[in-house]
């Protein structure tokens, strides 16, 4: 469902303030200490009626729909009547404009946000002043959800993920401060994370340039208490120890309100909780914050120390400006080898090749953790140099006393052995894999048939050969014929030892039989 810049104040993200954990609207005691939850004090309640829709603003700009509410301004959503095309206008509140001071201070703001060209931050078109004195900022209208949403239903978020989105945050922040702008209220109600089709996520950061407006105006006017809602500078749980104490601002400001919000990405909750805006300042003046780890254990050692960096309670000790901190946490994501936003999002074959194993359907499948374990590999980061007394003498370099001083330098490099890549024919591999088949089917058929044969064998074996009659042969007495009158023609009969002399049938043997049985099978089967 889109979301638009501000949508957290039409959709009210509420907070535990003794742990610190997000919710959203419809929760009302948190579920870990049950603790009755409240809403941001820059946050205030969207109006069931409002009188600015249907205005148009310089007959340019008509306002259609009320986005949400903060402490600077409200939020609208709007059509470019000239040119037919959505946007969002952000109507300052009437203190900020009572005086022409109040105005110049906007104008000058207004032309930095303006000239603030960054793909991270949002654009500013137009500003301007209606003539009963109505004064807004045109900007680009933005579709996703907060990063407050996203933590409140995906926090703590994976490593890899957390440091690409602060990346893409501190990268806008640094343009910022290079065009002399300190945000002074960075918080993820003010960043935008913006989902378009078939692209990546981009982190859009919001509200640039006014927040220094309204301090400069608090600071003519009386000084107001960190418990007034909807005109104090900052939320209190982002907020720097110098912004507590109300001293001159530098950008290390901003870079210790992108820890707080690093460290909350990395474990689901901010460093200093309390139940009143003024007990969270003082933890931030006082408290150091505890190691993200030990609330997380899986969050890198490296990571962990960029965050508690920015957390310095000095600001001399922490990056000078967002730059620097983005310097420092990128070359740490190089080291560990997490994917993020300043990687090419098309990678190279030949490295997803390396990081990947091939399927026998021909599929590549990727190992993520080998990737990143490439990447680590291939960053330069296990180049070992070794010096010289003399060079480390010059550097400033601790040196063994032990090490002889005429040393020459020496650099120890770590070579990278190339894989050996084998091309592999698939065509030839898979006639092979039919060939073995074949052969193996055809070993298979002349197994069953020598089983075959060897039991036909076993059984012609055991059958008893025919015996002959040995009392036909012995021969018997006969009785001599009485003389006659008349001869008469007798039958001759054949002796026994006559007829034993006809020709025997030849015997086969065993074999012969076997052969012979298996030929009769096949003539006639049935």
């Amino acid at each position: 469902m889109p979301a638009l810049p501000f949508s957290s104040c039409q959709t009210l993200m509420l907070h535990c303030p003794q742990c610190g954990r997000q919710y959203a609207q419809g929760e009302q005691v948190c579920s870990l200490d049950q603790t009755p939850l409240q809403a941001d004090s820059t946050i205030a309640g969207a109006s069931p009626v409002d009188p600015m829709i249907g205005r148009t603003f310089d007959e340019k700009y008509r306002l259609d729909e009320k986005l949400g509410v903060g402490g600077m301004g409200t939020v609208y959503r709007a059509t470019h009547l000239l040119i037919d095309r959505p946007v969002a206008i952000k109507v300052l509140n009437s203190r900020f404009v009572e005086d022409e001071a109040a105005q110049i201070r906007f104008r000058r703001e207004a032309r930095a946000a303006g000239r603030l060209q960054h793909p991270n931050a949002v654009t500013v078109t137009d500003f301007g002043t209606t003539s009963d004195g109505f004064v807004y900022i045109v900007m680009e209208l933005l579709e996703g959800r907060t990063l407050r949403e996203v933590l409140a239903r995906e926090a703590p978020l994976e490593t890899a993920r957390a440091v690409s989105m602060m990346l893409q945050i501190s990268a806008a922040v640094g343009a910022a401060h290079h065009a002399g702008i300190i945000h002074r209220d960075l918080k993820p109600a003010n960043i935008f994370i913006v989902q378009r089709p078939n692209t990546p996520p981009t982190v859009k950061v919001l509200d640039f340039g006014i927040a220094k407006l309204a301090a400069e105006a608090l600071e003519e006017d009386d000084h107001l208490t960190l418990t007034q809602v909807g005109v104090m500078i900052g939320t209190p749980r982002y907020m720097s120890p110098e912004q507590c104490d109300g001293v001159q601002l530098t950008p290390a400001s901003d870079v210790y309100s992108l820890g707080i919000i690093l460290y909350e990405m990395l474990t689901g909750m901010t460093p200093f909780t309390g139940s009143t805006p003024l007990a969270v300042a003082m933890k931030h003046s006082t408290s150091p914050p505890i190691p993200p780890s030990e609330i997380v254990a899986a969050i890198p050692q490296p990571i962990e120390q960029v965050v508690l960096h920015a957390l310095e309670k000095s600001p001399t000790d922490r990056p000078a400006n967002a730059d620097e901190f983005r310097a420092e946490l990128y070359a740490t994501a190089e080291r560990l080898g997490l994917e993020h936003s300043g990687i090419p999002t098309s990678l190279s074959l030949e490295t997803l090749r390396n990081a990947g194993t091939e399927s026998p359907s021909g599929r590549l499948v990727v190992d993520l953790e080998r990737l990143r374990q490439n990447r680590a590999t291939t960053s330069g980061a296990n180049e070992i140099t070794v010096v010289s007394p003399a060079v480390a003498t010059a550097a400033a370099l601790p040196v063994s006393e032990s090490e002889p001083a005429d040393v020459p330098p020496i650099v120890v490099k770590s070579y990278e052995f190339p894989r050996v890549h084998v091309p592999v024919n698939r065509q030839a591999l898979r006639r092979l894999d039919r060939k073995k088949q074949s052969i193996l089917i055809a070993v298979a058929v002349l197994v069953i048939v020598l089983v075959g044969l060897a039991i036909v064998v076993s059984r012609t074996g055991n059958t008893p050969l025919p015996v002959l009659d040995t009392a036909a042969a012995t021969p018997s007495p006969e009785a001599s014929p009485s003389p006659t009158a008349t001869p008469t023609p007798t039958p001759v009969k054949r002796t026994a030892q006559e007829q034993t002399k006809r020709p025997a049938p030849k015997k086969q043997s065993k074999v012969g039989a076997a052969f012979g049985k298996i030929k009769r099978i096949f003539k006639n089967p049935f």
